[in-house]
């Protein structure tokens, strides 16, 4: 199962690459790109198939395959053996580290947003030179917008997995 993971993984990036690639080389040709979001979806179906079949013949689920992967791959790093108050505090660290850029990039949701806003609006004239952080301010507003939550979530995580260690070792990080 960890083989067809890897190999998942390894084909999902080359058909990335590929389509990017071909898109590159489309879009400057002049050629349509007809229904992307469906050749994409295509594409994702095409390569999941071995690996369900994998799952399907093995009798798993996809949770199951997912803690399964995840058990072996911190046997494989060695986090497996580590002491549950290691465990822990490893865990406690990436919960605040998670924490801290998901506020520091909800500060820059809300400045770059306000910029955006503020300045969408303006008339400005024709020869005037453009405002690069016009730009910027969008775009790190939609980055944001999309990190936030996940950041947050990942800190949520990694503090409950902590208290799930702690719990099972009934004492303190070290």
């Amino acid at each position: 199962m960890v083989r067809s993971h890897r190999r998942l993984i390894i084909s999902a990036v080359v058909a990335v690459v590929l389509v990017l690639a071909l898109v590159i080389l489309l879009i400057p040709a002049g050629v349509p790109v007809p229904l992307g979001g469906g050749i994409g979806v295509l594409i994702g179906f095409l390569l999941l198939l071995p690996h369900r079949r994998l799952l399907s013949e093995l009798g798993l689920t996809r949770p199951e395959a997912a803690a399964i992967l995840a058990a072996e791959r911190e046997r494989r790093s060695g986090v497996a053996a580590l002491a549950p108050q290691v465990r822990a505090a490893r865990a406690i660290l990436r919960s605040r580290i998670y924490l801290a850029l998901g506020l520091v990039l909800t500060v820059i949701f809300f400045v770059a947003g306000a910029y955006f806003v503020n300045n969408a609006g303006k008339t400005v004239d024709e020869d005037a030179p453009s405002n690069p952080w016009f730009g910027i301010s969008f775009f790190a507003a939609i980055a944001a917008l999309f990190l936030v939550p996940t950041f947050l979530w990942l800190a949520r995580k990694h503090k409950t997995s902590a208290d799930t260690f702690l719990s099972a070792d009934g004492g303190q990080p070290a």
